[in-house]
């Protein structure tokens, strides 16, 4: 099995004796895309070993407003499980006269805390604290009712807590926001969008493989079709492709003409923009404080929303020339690579 790396950049899964499962379940999801008939997706073994120069990695970026959602900026704030489908999720805090004090932006994907479920409540608990400080959450809370993760095992525990996570008060906004929830934002989704536009679609052009692929791309999202049409386009020039380890989402920048206090800044400068924007965990997560006057384009923050349609999140895939491959990695030999 590959070595996966824990995806925030912590030393938290392997502290909780969670990094074994976390490689696990991760695998799962390489070797179901591996084995995809006539995909370009190989196994990230593939790429060890290579001459220097021979692989290259890719970043493919969008933006996260979800420019499927039907509603007002403020009904997409509040109703993140039905309309935060870019891969991004949020939560805002405001204060008591209505004013938002932080916004908090996730891209962590669940299974990042299903591994330490799997461990323990204990576990899981502790990965909860380390992102967000102080957090006291209840067994009721994470599991919900009638549920005891002592004496269950650990895919119950995982799978408990995931089914549980529209309710949780710690993911669900009320008292914090964890991972990724709304349907459409999972690693398998991720994978499987991978995976299929990297089958060469012989005389369509790659902007239009999307809507070829069935279900597997979304071809109204900001993410998707630039995805696809990144990976058809690796597959159309011989080359082979994967996800990068760490998988996921990373946070990369805000847009925009931000000032604080009228003074404008670079607010993607953690060295000088007075802690108002930071990314954390590996670029799984970002807090943009607003509790200084901070304004964007001239105007204060209204919403979430707003924040999200100048925020860029990439994915990063790794390719290198088919023939360059092992004969069990080149497309073609899936079976070789059965799950």
């Amino acid at each position: 099995m590959f070595e996966y790396t824990d995806p925030t950049g912590t030393n938290l899964l392997d502290a909780q004796g969670a990094l074994g499962e976390y490689r696990a379940i991760i695998d799962r999801f390489y070797r179901n895309s591996a084995s995809v008939s006539k995909s370009g997706f190989t196994l990230l073994d593939a790429f060890e070993n290579l001459p220097p120069g021979t692989s290259k990695i890719d970043s493919i970026p969008w933006r996260a407003f979800p420019i499927t959602a039907s509603a007002s900026p403020d009904k997409i704030d509040k109703d993140r499980f039905s309309w935060q489908d870019e891969y991004v999720e949020w939560r805002v805090e405001r204060s008591t006269t209505g004013q938002i004090t932080r916004i908090t932006f996730t891209t962590e994907f669940p299974e990042y805390y299903q591994a330490l479920a799997r461990v323990s409540a204990d576990a899981l608990i502790a990965g909860i604290r380390d992102v967000i400080p102080g957090a006291d959450p209840t067994l009721d809370e994470l599991f919900g009712s009638g549920f005891d993760p002592g004496t269950d095992n650990g895919e119950e525990r995982a799978q408990r807590f995931r089914q549980n996570l529209t309710q949780n008060p710690w993911n669900n906004g009320e008292k914090g926001i964890l991972c990724l929830t709304q349907r459409f934002n999972t690693a398998g989704a991720l994978f499987h969008l991978v995976d299929e536009c990297s089958i060469q679609k012989i005389g369509i052009p790659s902007g239009a493989v999307c809507d070829a692929v069935g279900g597997a791309c979304g071809s109204g999202r900001n993410s998707d079709p630039v995805i696809c049409q990144a990976s058809q386009n690796m597959i159309r020039s011989s080359r082979a492709i994967s996800l990068v380890d760490p998988v996921g989402i990373r946070i990369k920048e805000l847009f925009g003409n931000w000032k604080i206090a009228g003074a404008p800044v670079d607010i993607n400068d953690e060295t000088n923009n007075q802690g108002v924007w930071i990314i954390s965990r590996n670029g799984r997560r970002a807090v943009l404080d607003l509790t200084q006057d901070v304004t964007l384009g001239g105007f204060p923050i209204t919403s979430g929303a707003e924040v999200s349609n100048q925020l860029q999140v990439e994915a990063d895939v790794i390719s290198a020339p088919d023939a360059s491959l092992p004969t069990w990695a080149k497309t073609g030999n899936e079976s070789m690579r059965a799950p």
